[in-house]
């Protein structure tokens, strides 16, 4: 799958993210990883099925050239049609070129909630993005305690800042799982939110390079 390679701005979140990609693995067939996966919980939504995970131009064989992480990226992402229907909620794939108005922050947080199995809900979303006044922010109530964070305008790059906080409320609040994240070498990124236990038997059968945020 044809990335495109980060220039400028994005630079800069390559160096917060860091880049990483997968151990070289026999390559297993497409239906092969679809089982890992599904054997370590990855269970596809309600009206998913396995046409909407192969939807690459070269089915099945672009699968196998990229074993484990092209998957991974996939089971991230939504259907292709309304009502987008995210294939998965174990991980969730993200373009960090995301911002374009008002919402652009409530809908990262929502799915940032929605990979958690309900250990971090972030309730009562509002936001404002406002470009050309060089203004955005997002509030939400989490675990009963209402929190305002100020964002940084970057055009319509997400203000990685965010990501920070999110991981500094799983360390306040002690929480079983932690955000993970895996890098493309492009401007899309993979996040996951797994207990240590899940991290290593993940990593273990597919040999992807998933570091903690």
């Amino acid at each position: 799958m044809k990335r495109l390679i980060i220039v400028g701005l994005i630079s800069v979140l390559l160096g917060i993210f860091g880049v990483k990609g997968t151990a070289q693995k026999a390559n297993p067939s497409f239906k092969e990883q679809l089982n890992t996966f599904r054997e370590l919980g990855f269970l596809l939504n309600d009206g998913v099925d396995t046409s909407d995970i192969n939807r690459w131009g070269d089915g099945h064989s672009e699968f196998e050239e990229e074993p484990y992480i092209l998957m991974y990226v996939t089971l991230g992402q939504t259907i292709e049609e309304e009502p987008w229907t995210p294939l998965t909620n174990k991980c969730w794939h993200f373009d960090t070129e995301a911002i374009y108005g008002n919402g652009s922050y409530i809908e990262i947080m929502e799915n940032l909630s929605r990979i958690t199995n309900g250990e971090m809900i972030f309730e009562n979303l509002q936001d404002s993005v406002d470009i050309d006044s060089n203004i955005a922010w997002v509030s939400f109530i989490c675990k009963g305690k209402k929190y305002k964070w100020d964002l940084k305008i970057q055009d319509d790059w997400v203000d990685v800042d965010l990501f920070e906080k999110v991981k500094d409320l799983t360390q306040k609040y002690r929480t079983k799982g932690k955000y993970t994240l895996l890098t493309t070498g492009g401007q899309d990124v993979v996040f996951g939110y797994y207990t240590p236990e899940e991290l290593k038997k993940l990593k273990d059968a597919t040999g992807l390079e998933i570091d903690w945020l």
